[in-house]
């Protein structure tokens, strides 16, 4: 038997529970309601519902207080309220075949950021947009979605926030969804991570490595500018009068000092310039 990939358990078992909804008793007993409220004896077709004003049903109190029941319906068994009136009042609405989202809660991958910095957010706003994402700017415990309406790109921002702060991206998974199904939603949204860092001016490294450098970032003096002949002194400090990375010459020891401080300049101190 073959195995089915995570996502396609999700869709199956969000099928089931339309399927649930079907055979409970409560489709037909809307449907009844919904086509009453609707002024009608039979459901649209799909050309119909497409053509159907839909500023005039929900002008309607009647129409209104009917959705609301649509709502508490959809809720019980975890279906988009969309897929519960759909199912009222389409004639043959088959929620396997109308490509739609069924369930009322589905993964997400948002971009979340705490910069109030209105330049970089128009910037990161519209880059994560075109990539089909929403970003979410939080300020404490409270989250406002934004949007980039203009149809022309907005200018690079001056200054970028540090890389570490800058923004994050956020993977929401409802209850029961496949573990295998939301790793791979978790790579996605690396990957969507380093391009918008790419598009932003970021530096972005292809693999997280650990530098053996790191701890001699102080005897490197990798927080200054070495004066002309200071890197003599700086490779007689790592030394200890004694040869590193076997027979070398000043110059060759030199150049050694040049490369190691610029590798750590460029790790520990550029991403973080700029503030």
């Amino acid at each position: 038997m073959t195995r089915l990939a995570p996502e396609e358990l999700w869709r199956r078992h969000t099928l089931e529970r339309f399927e649930a909804f079907r055979q409970s008793g409560e489709l037909e007993q809307l449907r009844k309601e919904g086509l009453a409220a609707c002024g009608r004896r039979k459901r649209y077709t799909s050309l119909e519902w497409a053509k159907s004003p839909m500023r005039e049903r929900y002008s309607s109190p009647r129409y209104m207080e009917w959705h609301h029941k649509c709502e508490s319906v959809a809720q019980k068994f975890g279906l988009a309220v969309w897929t519960v009136v759909s199912a009222c009042l389409i004639s043959g609405y088959r929620p396997d075949k109308a490509g739609l989202v069924v369930e009322s809660q589905w993964p997400q991958i948002r971009v979340v950021t705490e910069s109030t910095d209105t330049h970089f957010l128009a910037r990161l706003t519209y880059e994560s947009q075109l990539r089909g994402l929403y970003v979410i700017a939080r300020h404490g415990s409270i989250e406002t979605a934004q949007l980039y309406l203009s149809m022309e790109s907005p200018p690079m921002p001056s200054s970028l926030p540090p890389q570490a702060s800058a923004f994050h991206m956020r993977v929401d998974t409802p209850l029961g969804y496949p573990p295998q199904a939301a790793e791979g939603l978790e790579r996605r949204a690396k990957r969507l991570e380093k391009e918008l860092l790419r598009c932003l001016g970021y530096p972005v490294a292809e693999r997280l490595r650990i530098s053996s450098l790191v701890p001699m970032a102080d005897r490197l003096r990798v927080r200054k500018t070495l004066a002309r002949n200071e890197a003599y002194d700086v490779l007689d400090d790592i030394s200890n009068g004694e040869t590193i990375e076997g027979q070398i010459d000043d110059t060759k020891g030199r150049k050694l000092i040049g490369s190691r401080r610029h590798r750590l300049r460029k790790r520990l101190i550029k991403p973080y310039e700029g503030d």
